[in-house]
């Protein structure tokens, strides 16, 4: 069996000695002795996912992962054409225009809205071409909403989440991988250490297993 994993650097394995053996794609590869392409990125966001997704579903994977990041990362060119740049609200970046950008002309209730357009998108393309997907969320789709804006926010985007299909997405809509690694040592760049990353695997491979998928 062949997966491929995206999504950022909790994906990737960021702050782990060696993320290529430690990290939750590889460990979930090990447990069922599948071939994994860990296509995650320390600082990649959601657009870089998808990307990603396209590029790569040509190979022909058996199950495709989808570990969604902070919805307000976007994805663009960088000077020299070559590379992708990822910025987001809270980030630092060097981009001159940047700055005035997410100052001025931010919205948070949009890019929630984009991001859950962005969710229904994929997972119908998946669906069309009998792509076996899997998703979750890294932080929490509504981590930084469970106080002021929660409520406000659900009602204006419930449309929007009725559509997502909570079959192939792990504790949709609230939890993500930073609930599941629990109170396990963390990086200093708060990043999940080897004990995290098992227990998301394991997570991860009960959903897999409970719904008896790639048998």
């Amino acid at each position: 069996m062949n997966i491929l994993t995206v999504g950022c650097s909790f994906t990737y394995g960021e702050e782990l000695t060696n993320p290529a053996i430690s990290a939750w794609p590889y460990l979930l590869g090990q447990q069922n002795n599948w071939k994994v392409n860990n296509q995650g990125q320390g600082g990649g966001s959601n657009d870089r996912s998808i990307r990603v997704c396209f590029e790569e579903v040509p190979k022909k994977y058996d199950l495709i992962i989808v570990a969604w990041t902070i919805h307000d990362r976007i994805e663009v060119p960088s000077d020299s054409g070559l590379l992708n740049v990822t910025l987001g609200y809270s980030e630092k970046h060097n981009l001159s225009w940047a700055k005035e950008y997410f100052t001025k002309h931010y919205d948070r209730l949009y890019s929630y809205q984009r991001w859950l357009r962005q969710v229904i998108m994929l997972q119908s393309y998946f669906k069309q071409i009998n792509q076996q997907y899997l998703f979750l969320s890294t932080f929490g789709i509504w981590s930084d909403l469970r106080e002021a804006h929660y409520h406000e926010y659900m009602l204006k985007l419930q449309y929007l989440v009725d559509q997502v299909d909570s079959t192939y997405y792990i504790d949709w809509p609230k939890w993500g991988i930073v609930d599941w690694q629990g109170d396990c040592p963390e990086g200093p760049g708060g990043h999940p250490l080897e004990l995290g990353h098992q227990r998301i695997a394991e997570k991860i491979n009960d959903h897999i297993r409970h719904q008896r998928r790639l048998s």
